[in-house]
């Protein structure tokens, strides 16, 4: 169908009700020689319209360097939680691929605590979380990062105060499970950031 309306490589959706269960992006024949929707468009999703005027706009960077102001936020070992053997290396490697085009601040271990991803949350453009996601689908306020020294929660995410926060890479488990019984309220993880500012937010399902 997207083929037939001639939909450029980059599309978009907002999906309603029980489409926002669905894996959209996933979607396919899955036949030998024939194309799923993956290899013909870049998908996105947007939980407003409202939110995606806001990722079109401009964002210039307020670093007196011109360089963007990106923080890398990890934690392993939060309590209760199971270790992720890998965080370390992953922000490494972050920091690596973005020397000389950003600003990079490394937080994790017990750095990485409520308090201070808030703040740097507040000043920073970019971010990269990389920790356990929990979600609550009962409450789904109460949805949350894992960090040192408690739970990052959605009602706390919203009630930061962001500079100019442009994009957030979430990589951690089940940041786009929401309400099971509000489907359309789309309130989850990865729609807590783009709520409190950031423009463009990557979650996982």
């Amino acid at each position: 169908m997207l083929t037939y309306f001639h939909l450029n490589h980059a599309s978009g959706g907002c999906p309603t009700a029980e489409f926002t269960l669905l894996p959209l992006h996933a979607a396919g024949p899955y036949r030998k020689g024939q194309r799923n929707l993956a290899n013909l468009y870049i998908s996105s999703y947007t939980p407003t319209l409202t939110a995606l005027i806001r990722a079109r706009r401009h964002a210039p960077t307020h670093s007196a360097s011109g360089r963007k102001l990106f923080v890398g936020i990890g934690q392993a070992k939060a309590m209760g939680e199971s270790q992720l053997v890998s965080v370390g290396a992953e922000l490494a490697s972050i920091e690596q691929r973005v020397n000389g085009l950003a600003t990079f601040t490394h937080i994790e271990g017990q750095e990485s605590c409520v308090a201070r991803v808030t703040e740097e949350l507040g000043k920073n453009e970019w971010v990269h979380l990389a920790c356990h996601g929990i979600p609550n689908r009962n409450q789904p306020f109460k949805s949350a990062f894992a960090l040192h020294d408690g739970h990052f929660t959605i009602e706390r995410i919203s009630r930061c105060e962001l500079e100019n926060p442009e994009f957030a890479y979430l990589s951690a488990c089940h940041t786009t499970v929401g309400d099971k019984n509000s489907l359309d309220e789309v309130m989850h993880l990865a729609s807590a950031m783009q709520f409190a500012g950031f423009r463009s937010v990557i979650g996982t399902m």
